[in-house]
């Protein structure tokens, strides 16, 4: 059996002479590669970091109901404005996890992780996009317990059915950048 601080050449081609001993042994090795490799490309920032500056305005949309995500889709169609639809709250946090964005547009009846996870889960995490804007999207059935989730850490919210100039006000107020838009 081969040591996990064998050399990497050693590993893959089968060297077994000098596998065996731990003096012979460079670094540490898992089935990912060299360890030492990976802390560093975990430690450094990325040249293609997905987290940085980005020229338009990056919206998520998480929303189950297929007619809302269409709506909030033309409504957000514009220059400068790019929108990613998510059906589930355990997708918003896992593309939040890939992508930075400026604005999440969140229905709080999500599958999976319901809107209110999702904010609390957000504002409770130790990244740099815990302290992004929040617009919940709430039914009449939802105001009720509306102060729990902004308690939570909802930014603002806005009713559905979506009016469009309720929600142009809502989003201009919360990212004053995008007045000129024509939103």
């Amino acid at each position: 059996m081969r040591s996990q601080l064998a050399k990497v050449g050693d590993w893959l081609f089968g060297d077994d002479t000098a596998s065996g001993s731990i003096e012979a042994a460079q670094e540490p090795f898992d089935s990912f590669g060299p360890l030492g490799e990976l802390r560093r490309t975990m430690q450094e920032p990325s040249r293609t970091n997905p987290q940085g500056p980005h020229d338009c305005v990056r919206i998520l949309i998480a929303e189950p109901d297929a007619y809302h995500r269409r709506v909030l889709r033309v409504l957000l169609a514009g220059p400068g404005i790019s929108a990613i639809e998510v059906e589930d709250g355990q997708s918003a946090i896992d593309l939040l996890s890939l992508r930075s964005f400026d604005l999440i547009l969140l229905s709080l009846d999500l599958p999976i992780m319901t809107g209110a996870d999702v904010v609390r889960w957000v504002r409770r995490s130790q990244t740099p996009w815990s302290d992004i804007p929040m617009l919940g999207l709430v039914t009449d059935a939802e105001r009720e317990g509306l102060g729990r989730v902004i308690s939570s850490g909802l930014t603002d919210w806005t009713p559905k059915p979506i009016n469009r100039e309720h929600l142009a006000g809502k989003i201009i107020g919360l990212m004053p950048n995008l007045a000129g838009m024509g939103l």
